[in-house]
């Protein structure tokens, strides 16, 4: 992960109900959670700690600071924002591999229809007017 944040931004999909997870108590009953850590963030995280533990860092939820901990058995993928990263299979929650299993992608693979361009504006009525 340290390396991954050294170039860039790091996404950290964990299995919230897992022991040990300390996140707002709206977020702990997710499998699928995914949590974004970077040293350049705004707001930044200052107390950012990556250790043979666990993830500490004080994270902002809707702007609202919340101490964070999340043990490495929690945690199932961490990659960059372009895909590049390492996934530890035997941590994957079970309802994601049933679904994978099953020929679906996981939530965060699943394809988004792609955006449609927007329609062109029609022009505005000038704001002057032709004095003769």
């Amino acid at each position: 992960m340290l390396a991954l944040l050294e170039r860039a931004e790091a996404r950290v999909h964990l299995d919230a109900p897992r022991p040990g997870v300390e996140l707002p108590a709206r977020f702990l009953g997710q499998a699928h959670l995914r949590l974004d850590y970077g040293y350049g963030f705004t707001p930044p995280i200052p107390d950012l700690v990556i250790d043979e533990e666990g993830i500490r860092a004080t994270l902002s939820f809707n702007r609202i600071p919340f101490a964070t901990f999340i043990p490495w058995s929690a945690i199932y993928l961490i990659a960059d924002f372009d895909g590049n990263g390492a996934v530890w299979q035997e941590d994957i929650p079970s309802d994601l591999k049933m679904e994978q299993d099953a020929g679906g992608a996981p939530p965060s693979a699943t394809p988004k229809e792609p955006d449609k361009p927007p329609e062109p504006k029609k022009p505005r009525p000038s704001h002057l007017k032709l004095v003769k």
